[in-house]
Order: C-alpha cells, then structure tokens, then sequence
C-alpha cells in the first residue's frame, strides 16, 4: 500500500504594497495655486523686462492647464467646448487674456513697487477695449448662432459621409449628434484640428476657410501686440504703459469675426 501523499503548502503570497496616498484634489488645487502666486509675485518684482512679462504669462499660462487637466481632465480641456470639440473661440480669447492680463499685472506690480502715487490707474488705449470686445462677442455669438441648428435633423446620407471620411462608426456618430452638428463622445476625443473643421456633421471632416482665417488673423495680430509689450517693458516704471493698438488691428479682427460668425449661419 502505498504512503499517502504530503500536502503541498504553498507560501502565502506577500501582499502587494500599499500605493502611495495621493493628495485630495482640492488640495492640490490650494498648493499649485499658493505657488504660483508666490512665483507670481516674485516674476512681478524683478527687474522689469521683456522676460518678466512672458515668466508672467508662462505661470498663468500653467494655471490655465492645471485648470483644465482638474476640470476636464485634460491640460487643454479649457479650450474644448459643451461639444467635446476644441473651439476657436475659446483660444482667441484664452489667447487674449493671458496676453493683456499678464501684461497688465506687471506694470501695475512694477508701478506700486516704485512708489507711484495712484500705481493702478493705468490706461488703457479704447482699441484694446473694442479688441477685447470682438473677442467676447464670437464667443457668446457662436454658440448662439448655431442655437437653431441643434433643432435640425441631418440628412443620412451626410452622417453616411461622414462616418466613412473620418473612419468612425456611423451609429456612434448619430449617438452622439446635437441637431445636425457633430459632437464627439468625451472630452478626452477633442483634438486641435477640431478648430479648423466645419461644425456640421456634413462639414466637419472639411477645413473650414474662415476658421483658418480667424485663426492666422487672431495669431499674426495677438504675436504682434505681444511683440509690442515685450519691448514697452524696459521703460521706467514711471512710464509703464499698455501699448496703444492700431485701427488696422482692430479692423483685421474685425473683419475675421465677422466671416467667422457669418459661416455659422449658413445652411
């Protein structure tokens, strides 16, 4: 008869390590943001410089991303839209603010630094206003404008197209369409090209022209201004000034806007 076999024991397996404990994003937010500002106000109290302006810019420009990378969950989520789309509308502006605000900041922080009786009063030229302004408007415009076409219904065989042009699935398209403009699933499927294509289902595989234009005006017009501060930025405190900005400037905008909304009514 043979012997009766001996268990086998089998070592416990060691237990994994515990991971390391991540700090809740509400405090994430009050550090990044303590430190910026703390860097911010280091930036603004140095020599005054083309640099300081553009290290002024970089920080809130790192804002914005921890912004969107807590809200969205991605650093460019600022600029995707209630369509999971990247909007040309919100970089003009995101563009824009990061640009004066920044600006201003430091000349106001430089000013109060020297001692300059009424340090905040700064002015600023009424062109820099109607450029804001123009701004503004294609941004509460454009969602406005396409309002009527959320109420549409896309032909099949437009949503046929574009299933087979961008390589998606024809049903996860009409999932996911508002009227007759397309959206994308989630935040995370948004992509810079996003900016450049049209907004309708029909279109939106296609370069849309007057978004491309809006595009090349908003950055040849915004590098130009920033151009502008970077050399104001070496005078006196004294004569720390926002820079005045031209009619031709605002009148390119203008012109841009205005074929940029002007394509959202069409169809």
């Amino acid at each position: 008869m043979a012997a009766p076999q001996q268990p086998v024991l089998v070592p416990p397996s060691p237990e994994p390590p515990n991971p390391p404990s991540k700090l809740p994003p509400n405090m994430q937010i009050w550090m990044v943001t303590i430190v910026l500002v703390i860097a911010a106000a280091r930036v603004g109290t140095m020599q005054v410089s083309g640099y300081s302006w553009l290290g002024m810019m970089l920080i809130m420009f790192v804002f914005v991303l921890f912004l969107g990378r807590w809200i969205s969950g991605r650093p460019l989520g600022i600029l995707v839209n209630e369509r999971n789309l990247m909007s040309l509308s919100r970089f003009q502006i995101i563009m824009w603010t990061l640009i004066i605000l920044s600006a201003y900041l430091i000349i106001a922080i430089q000013r109060i630094h020297a001692g300059i009786p009424d340090a905040l009063n700064i002015a600023l030229d009424k062109r820099l206003w109607a450029l804001l302004g123009i701004s503004t408007a294609s941004l509460v415009g454009s969602p406005l404008l396409l309002q009527s076409k959320k109420t549409q219904t896309p032909t099949d065989n437009a949503v046929t197209n574009a299933a087979k042009v961008l390589g998606e699935d024809k049903s996860t398209i009409e999932a996911n369409l508002q009227g007759r403009l397309y959206s994308n699933v989630a935040p995370k499927d948004a992509r810079f090209t996003d900016m450049f294509e049209g907004d309708e289902v029909g279109n939106t595989a296609y370069i849309d022209p007057s978004k491309l234009q809006m595009f090349l005006f908003t950055l040849i017009v915004g590098v130009s201004y920033g151009y502008l501060i970077f050399h104001s930025m070496y005078a006196d405190p004294k004569s720390l000034a926002m820079p005045t900005v031209s009619d031709g400037m605002v009148a390119l905008l203008g012109i841009s806007h205005a074929g940029y909304l002007g394509s959202k009514t069409v169809g």
